[in-house]
């Protein structure tokens, strides 16, 4: 489903969702659009949003047969009453077009315990006026989060079958839950105190905030500060990751001291651009909340949001997908796109990670921390959960060419493996990949970002110029344009020390301080 933007549209017509639902039309997806719940829109708005989206599939040579309503916060006004009055509103428009009735989703998250009771009202005033086209989210009891599915269907009339059915169907859910959940619902926000890696939307900040070398203490700020300068409330679901990742960019970005509402627009309205993704500055562009600082970003980023607009002519369709892949790899080769397509390829090679599923405490540990003696088992099919094999890590060791081996026992077996030291790379030449540039040399260029090298802007030889295009990274899911900072006009490119990405290989992986770009003086 498609609720880009919410319901925006301008007095001009133009709506970021209209305009991205065509786009996925276009590429053979099919969305479902979607109508943000507000009593502060009048259902006149209703009809005429419904209007356009059965126009924009019938451009795209389709007939649109689902919509979907959701509810962003479940407030007072959403009450039974009025979601079926929005309902008919969408039914009517269908049926002036001598259409088929719709298909109408209701999202109803519960939030106050309320949520399957008023799905189950809806149900029933829909049955009172013969609309048999009405789905309503739902789950398993005491899943948390969404409604009760067993009040919710106490509106129905089910057969013993159904019913037998249901519970069956409710006991299988929280099973599986198990099995997928290291967390559930509850305790998502923690962090395992042996690891790394953090579960939630907080355990993502922790985990970012970590990669950037930024006190963990300090994000909430960050993202006060992102949001009070560019609010994107009306962004929905994207708005607290965008928040972070527009705060890191003013928590890097040395130029702005102190790190302060007024810091950032003074920074801004003087030209400075943030080092944030392509997604994040079409977040801006599309979301529609733009603030004078908003669009002076924008101004000052124009070849980046250029790019990161353009990113579609780099879509992954059917063509580029071998044939020997399984449905589940098409599937998230399309969906996922580039990342889909290596974790796809990985996965029809085996060397992707999918086997240490069931063992988080090994795959999300820090390195080489894993203690002599810890058990684990090993997914052998992933298709079947229940075939698993049962390992012992016997400890960490050092070859005679000093790459680092590990030990295992496997029924009874011993297995040691051997891998390159990953450290060694660091003291090496540049040549050879990632090192850490010297502090203080101002012919040594570091990464202010991690993420991975994709190509170089410039070569050896060429004389920078502050603000023209140096190298395009993916940092934090998205691809990200890289300039020539102040301090590096008028010198020479000496070397390139990083590898960018190929079709056959990952581009090198670069932490902030790593070595990006080697300069001297201008000949």
């Amino acid at each position: 489903y498609n609720f880009h933007a919410g319901n925006f549209v301008d007095n001009k017509g133009y709506s970021p969702q209209d305009q991205t639902t065509a786009e996925l039309l276009k590429s053979k997806c099919i969305p479902m659009p979607n109508w943000v719940f507000s009593a502060k829109f009048p259902l006149e708005e209703l009809k005429k949003w419904t209007e356009r989206q059965i126009d924009i599939f019938a451009s795209a040579g389709l007939t649109l047969h689902q919509v979907r309503i959701k509810n962003p916060g479940q407030g007072n006004d959403w009450t039974a009453e009025a979601i079926w009055t929005h309902v008919k509103t969408i039914a009517s428009v269908f049926q002036a077009r001598k259409m088929d009735p719709p298909i109408v989703y209701l999202h109803n998250h519960d939030f106050n315990g309320k949520g399957a009771h008023i799905g189950a009202q809806a149900f029933k005033l829909a049955q009172k006026d013969g609309f048999n086209t009405l789905v309503i989210d739902s789950a398993y009891r005491k899943n948390g989060t969404h409604n009760d599915n067993t009040v919710l269907l106490s509106a129905l009339n089910m057969t013993p079958e159904q019913e037998a059915c249901l519970i069956e169907y409710n006991y299988n859910q929280q099973a599986i839950e198990k099995i997928l959940s290291r967390f559930d619902s509850r305790t998502s926000q923690m962090t395992p105190w042996d690891s790394d890696w953090a579960g939630g939307t907080e355990g993502s900040d922790i985990r970012i905030a970590k990669e950037y070398n930024l006190d963990v203490r300090k994000i909430n700020h960050a993202k006060e500060v992102a949001n009070e300068v560019f609010p994107l409330e009306r962004a929905v679901t994207p708005f607290s990751e965008y928040k972070l990742r527009l705060g890191i960019a003013i928590m890097i970005e040395t130029g702005i001291e102190p790190k302060s509402s007024e810091a950032v627009r003074k920074w801004v309205n003087g030209g400075g651009k943030l080092k944030v993704g392509g997604d994040v500055l079409v977040g801006l562009k599309r979301w529609e909340t733009l603030t004078p600082e908003s669009d002076k970003l924008l101004s000052n980023m124009a070849d980046e949001l250029e790019s990161a607009m353009g990113q579609s002519s780099k879509l992954i369709g059917s063509d580029s997908l071998p044939a020997h892949f399984t449905a589940a790899q098409r599937h998230t080769a399309l969906g996922y796109q580039r990342k889909g397509l290596e974790f796809a390829t990985a996965q029809a090679k085996g060397t992707d990670l999918s086997p240490l599923l069931v063992a988080p405490h090994v795959l999300h540990r820090q390195p080489r921390t894993l203690p002599k003696g810890t058990r684990f088992q090993l997914l052998v099919n992933p298709s079947d959960s229940t075939s698993r094999a049962e390992i012992e890590f016997c400890g960490f060791g050092k070859a005679a060419n000093n790459d680092i081996t590990m030990s295992f026992l496997h029924e009874g077996a011993g297995v040691e493996i051997a891998l390159p030291d990953p450290d060694a790379a660091v003291v090496s030449t540049a040549d050879s990949g990632p090192r850490k540039a010297a502090k203080g040399n101002k012919f040594e260029m570091p990464a202010a970002v991690p993420g991975e090298i994709i190509s170089y802007s410039v070569k050896p030889g060429d004389k920078l110029k502050a603000g023209q295009p140096l190298c395009v990274l993916e940092s934090m899911k998205m691809e990200m344009k890289v300039s020539v900072p102040d301090e590096a006009d008028g010198l020479q490119v000496k070397s390139l020390p990083c590898k960018g990405r190929t079709a056959e290989k990952q581009g090198d992986i670069l932490a902030p301080g790593d070595l990006l770009l080697e300069m001297e003086e201008a000949k």
